[in-house]
């Protein structure tokens, strides 16, 4: 393990709930400042889409439809499939179990892969889900499921309430 990656596992290990979530959303909000722009500016055009995004399909729906599913229910489903069911199958593999970030990246993989709207759209949730499964593995023993699934539903809420402005700030829209 990197030093900076002990660092950040053990201050998540060691804060409470609410500062956990303000780290691991801080984290995310540095990620898409830094993701944002160069989507836009690089990869876009090149993408390669596979099927209709959220943002063609769950974004169009009235906004009580968007918080339900992307804000509340999705994140616990997927906090259940994605990051609980998947540490404890990973966890059964012997080797794995010496090296969480083997783990760490074989989950964040399947994550990236289960949204699999587009080429960029998956290499962004690999990212998410890499946040995703160090968040529940170093709160394991502290509401790991609970951190994860309202930091996803946070997420969810921030793409829901800045889709737009994302589109007019780079000339989508």
């Amino acid at each position: 393990m990197s030093s900076t990656f002990k660092i950040l596992f053990f201050k998540l290990r060691k804060s409470n709930f609410v500062v956990s979530i303000l780290l691991l959303f801080l984290l995310f909000v540095g990620f898409y400042l830094i993701w944002t722009p160069f989507y836009y500016f690089l990869f876009e055009k090149y993408d390669i889409i596979f099927m209709p995004t959220p943002n063609e399909t769950l974004m169009k729906q009235p906004l009580y439809e968007q918080i339900l599913l992307a804000v509340i229910i999705g994140p616990l489903i997927e906090t259940l499939i994605c990051q609980k069911w998947m540490y404890k199958l990973l966890s059964a593999v012997k080797w794995l179990t010496k090296s969480k970030i083997s783990i760490v990246v074989i989950a964040s993989i399947v994550f990236g892969a289960l949204h699999c709207y587009s080429l960029t759209y998956i290499i962004y949730n690999i990212f998410i889900g890499f946040l995703f499964m160090v968040a529940y593995i170093s709160k394991f023993y502290k509401k790991a499921y609970w951190t994860v699934a309202v930091l996803h539903g946070l997420i969810n809420l921030f793409a829901i309430f800045f889709d737009h402005t994302e589109k007019c700030i780079f000339g989508i829209v």
